[in-house]
C-alpha cells in the first residue's frame, strides 16, 4: 500500500493523508494532479518520517486539545487530521474540531476525500484520540504542531517550498 499527501488549499490551506490510490502506481515522491482537486504526492506508507511524525502528533495531542479549549485571540486556524475508511479504502482528512468527548474525537471533514465517496466536504467524522494522524494551529502566525504538513513539504525541492509557503497563512519554522 502507498500514502500519498494531498496539498489541499482548502478553507485552511492545508495537507490531507490519503491511503491507496486506485490502481495507480506512481513511484514515492511523484505528483498526480486532480481536476478541481489539489496535487498528491506520494509517499510510502511505511516511509520513516511520516511514521515519526504520526507518532509525534500522538504523543503530544494533550498539547493540541488544552490550548484549543483555552485558545485566545492569537490562536486559530485549528485542525486535526485523522483516518477515514470506506471498503478497502483508507483516507488521513483534515477536520476542523467541533468537540471532544471521553476519549473521541468529533470533527468537520475539511477536505474533499480522494477514494472515499460516503463523506463530503463539511460532514462530522471521529476517531478515537490515540488515532489521530496529526493536528495543528497557528499562534502568532505561525504553524504549531502539522508535524505531516513539515514532512511533505520538506520532501520538496526549495523553489517547491518557496512556492507552496506562498499559499499558506501562516510561516512554518
Amino acid at each position: 500500500m502507498r500514502v500519498s499527501f494531498i496539498c489541499a488549499l482548502s478553507l485552511l490551506a492545508l495537507c490531507a493523508l490519503n491511503a491507496g490510490c486506485d490502481n495507480q502506481q506512481p513511484r514515492s515522491g511523484e505528483m498526480v494532479e486532480r481536476e478541481g482537486e489539489p496535487a498528491i504526492t506520494y509517499v510510502e506508507s511505511d516511509d520513516p518520517k511520516m511514521l515519526a511524525a504520526i507518532d509525534k502528533a500522538r504523543k503530544t495531542f494533550a498539547e493540541f486539545q488544552t490550548v484549543f479549549e483555552k485558545a485566545g485571540p492569537e490562536q486559530s486556524y485549528f485542525s486535526v487530521k485523522l483516518l477515514i475508511k470506506e471498503g478497502e479504502h483508507q483516507e488521513h482528512v483534515w477536520t476542523t474540531p467541533v468537540r471532544f468527548e471521553a476519549d473521541e474525537y468529533y470533527g468537520t471533514l475539511d477536505n474533499e476525500p480522494y477514494q472515499i465517496k460516503k463523506y463530503v466536504v463539511g460532514d462530522e467524522v471521529h476517531s478515537p484520540v490515540d488515532q489521530i494522524s496529526d493536528w495543528m494551529y497557528v499562534a502568532d502566525g505561525k504553524l504549531v504542531g502539522g508535524y505531516t504538513l513539515r514532512v511533505v513539504r520538506d520532501s520538496l525541492t526549495k523553489e517547491q517550498q518557496e512556492a507552496f509557503d506562498l499559499n499558506l497563512p501562516f510561516k512554518i519554522e
